[in-house]
């Protein structure tokens, strides 16, 4: 795959845990994409400074397309081991300024971020250097509504970050009714085919090029979960609640009810959807996993299977 970018572009996939971060190598003028979640930061820096990454080069800029822990949560690591800019998008600022234990929501849901300040910020229909060639800057609303991704017209190169994996995309938070989330959503992906990328990197997953096919997969999702919000709302309790196991990495099967009790996400979500106490949540929830595979339960101890 990697054949198909120019050398000046490179990717450093990543496991479920930590975004991709893709490397835009110009001497002078290194860029990187996104950072990856907090509790890696050695792993980061040590991906980052290798062959496949910087290759001992200086950085100068890292940039976000949004802020959700998994994408921002290693920035202040790389800014203090490079002394490099940090550009957020535009509308993320009135998350992380000032910074809380809510910004971009990781006391609602069990997630973890290192503090960091930005330098400057992006819009949609900016522009960037990067890698040798210029960058047009897109919004990508849903999963987060302030998202940008970054697309480079010559090489057709599209770097979705939430918006668009191979297999779906990001969760989008559930409503009842008409859910805007979803629309938007929609709408980012209509953005993406109109684009017409030849290649989508991804903020999870390996790059892909069968584009028709990845939004095809993720249009049918949308419009199921817009029908039944419901399903929607199962879905996210059961995303939020891998990516804790995954930064876990195990907890005991009784400890479940009262983690779900203590963070507000999953009582918003039962309250509003499932109608459903901790202990029934937690029940379900272990089931569908362990039937998906997702998860393994062995002596009391319940594991992710995928790799952090």
């Amino acid at each position: 795959m990697s054949t198909l970018f120019p050398p000046s572009v490179r990717v450093l996939e990543r496991g479920w845990l930590n975004c991709n971060q893709v490397v835009l190598l110009e001497h002078g003028d290194n860029v990187l994409i996104d950072s990856g979640y907090c509790t890696h930061r050695e792993q980061t820096l040590e991906f980052l400074a290798g062959p496949g990454g910087l290759a001992g080069e200086p950085l100068e800029r890292l940039i976000n397309t949004h802020c959700h822990s998994d994408h921002m949560g290693g920035n202040a690591a790389v800014a203090n081991a490079y002394g490099c800019l940090i550009t957020v998008p535009e509308g993320e600022v009135k998350h992380i300024v000032p910074w809380t234990p809510q910004s971009v929501w990781m006391e609602q849901f069990d997630q973890k971020a290192d503090p960091f300040f930005h330098d400057d910020t992006l819009a949609d229909g900016d522009t960037f250097a990067g890698a040798g060639f210029e960058w047009q800057v897109h919004t990508a609303p849903g999963h987060d509504m302030d998202a940008l991704m970054f697309f480079e017209p010559r090489h057709r190169i599209l770097i979705s970050g939430d918006a668009l994996w191979e297999h779906g995309m990001g969760f989008v938070w559930p409503e009842p009714g008409e859910n805007p989330f979803i629309a938007s959503a929609l709408d980012a992906l209509s953005a993406i085919e109109a684009l017409d990328p030849a290649i989508v990197i991804p903020g999870h997953g390996a790059p892909f090029t069968d584009v028709g096919a990845a939004l095809a997969r993720s249009r049918g999702r949308l419009e199921a979960f817009a029908k039944d919000p419901v399903k929607n709302a199962r879905h996210v309790v059961k995303v939020l609640f891998v990516f804790a196991l995954l930064d876990r990495q195990s907890m005991r099967v009784e400890a479940v009810p009262a983690y779900l009790r203590r963070f507000g996400c999953y009582g918003e979500l039962s309250r509003k959807f499932l109608g459903v106490e901790p202990e029934s949540l937690a029940e379900g929830v272990l089931a569908d996993l362990e039937r998906a595979q997702a998860i393994t339960i062995q002596g009391g101890v319940v594991r992710p299977t995928a790799r952090a």
